[in-house]
């Protein structure tokens, strides 16, 4: 029994072997779920979630507060949902989400920029150039949340346990090594650990709660 976090640049792979990895296992495999389990909860728009965790924060912009307590809502909303277990994620910053946890696995997926631009063009129907700047930019605006929340480059290594290229490796490849590697002991979830995600689970709605209860009082 493990939580797998699958994190990934974006327009690749890394969805392909997390649907395949939680199938082969029998794990549930979430991602947006996530997003409407807190637009509902918390009786917010999905698409200022979304725009939350996609827009990077600005010194300058008077709004990256509100983005931030969105970005509490998805936190309490994943926790409540891998207190549970048996769990692949493949949203954004599962590995920042759930870092204090010890069972669980942290994976990195990347790939060649010019095989994701060769992806990207081949499933949008744009140019290279187009799906390049596309690209580039989203993997920025990730980037800049990433150290303005946590104060890390989500692209260091030292943030996972695995790091996967997807070039010699293929996603089948890939999900049979992670069949074997959630299978150590370290990954297996113990009392200590579900203790541990349940303490961070009642913090993060404590954390969110008061911000939900201050958007009631200006409607109001």
């Amino acid at each position: 029994m493990a939580i797998i976090t699958i994190s990934r640049g974006s327009y690749f792979r890394g969805k392909e072997v997390a649907e395949k990895l939680a199938k082969k296992l029998g794990y549930a495999c979430i991602s947006r779920d996530i997003l409407l389990e807190a637009s509902e909860e918390f009786n917010i728009p999905e698409i200022k979630l979304i725009r939350a965790i996609q827009d990077a924060p600005s010194i300058l912009n008077r709004l990256t507060r509100q983005k931030e307590k969105y970005v509490a809502y998805i936190r309490a909303a994943l926790l409540k949902h891998v207190q549970k277990d048996n769990v692949v994620y493949h949203g954004l910053f599962g590995h920042f989400f759930l870092q204090d946890i010890p069972h669980v696995l942290k994976v990195r997926i990347v790939a060649d920029l010019e095989d994701r631009v060769a992806d990207e063009v081949k499933r949008e129907g744009i140019s290279a150039t187009k799906a390049r700047e596309i690209i580039v930019k989203d993997d920025e605006e990730r980037r800049k949340w990433a150290l303005y929340l946590y104060g890390a480059d989500w692209w260091d290594a030292t943030l996972y346990d695995l790091v996967i290229h997807l070039k010699t490796i293929t996603v089948d490849d890939a999900v049979s090594l992670l069949c074997q590697v959630v299978q150590l002991p370290g990954f297996q979830t113990t009392p200590e650990s579900q203790e541990a995600i349940n303490s961070l689970e009642a913090a993060a709605r404590m954390e969110a709660a008061p911000v939900w209860w201050e958007g009631t009082k200006k409607k109001k």
